[in-house]
């Protein structure tokens, strides 16, 4: 009879412990563009950052939920993508990518944004031997910020701040549909 508790209480504590390891984040979104298609241009020279940069695109694409499309010639892009040999922002800090925004705050819980550039590091990419797919997952990333998406708490996340590893997930289709419900 002890053993057959004892076993039970295992069971019990075990399950307990699955379940708190299988607890997901949401990736909070913080605005969105009016419009679900969102022009964007190249800036760089680097055929491989432009590379990570179609890639990037792709996925976002793939979600069904924006629709990213080049900016014809002539005109002002939504979104400049970029490259630059070394990137240094914020007090110092070193970052692998980096994207800046200019937006509107409405009354409501989202804001408008209006332009956005993301720029990858050439210079810590190749230091720290990022992949192909790490680096097209960092350019995912950047492109969520761009989108409209905030850091994730979720390790899963493309969102997940210090993540090089992972791409698109669940959890971001998500937030990225619930930022462009309206749109």
């Amino acid at each position: 009879m002890k053993t057959i508790l004892m076993i039970a209480t295992l069971m019990i504590g075990l399950s307990g412990l699955l379940t708190a390891q299988a607890k997901t984040y949401k990736t909070p979104s913080w605005g969105h563009w009016d419009s679900r298609t969102i022009t964007y241009s190249y800036e760089g020279h680097s055929k491989c950052c432009r590379a990570s940069w179609k890639t990037a695109i792709k996925r976002w694409n793939k979600t069904k939920i924006v629709h990213l499309k080049l900016a014809k010639a002539g005109h002002k892009a939504d979104i400049a993508l970029d490259s630059a040999p070394s990137l240094n922002v914020s007090g110092g800090k070193l970052f692998t990518g980096y994207t800046h925004y200019s937006f509107y705050h409405h009354d409501t819980s989202l804001s408008e944004i209006v332009t956005a550039e993301s720029t990858l590091n050439r210079e810590l990419l190749t230091a720290y031997n990022y992949t192909k797919t790490q680096r097209a997952n960092v350019a995912t990333h950047e492109i969520g910020h761009a989108l409209g998406l905030s850091h994730s708490k979720d390790k899963k996340s493309v969102m997940y701040a210090k993540n090089r590893y992972k791409s698109i997930d669940h959890q971001d289709k998500l937030a990225l549909a619930k930022a462009y419900v309206n749109q």
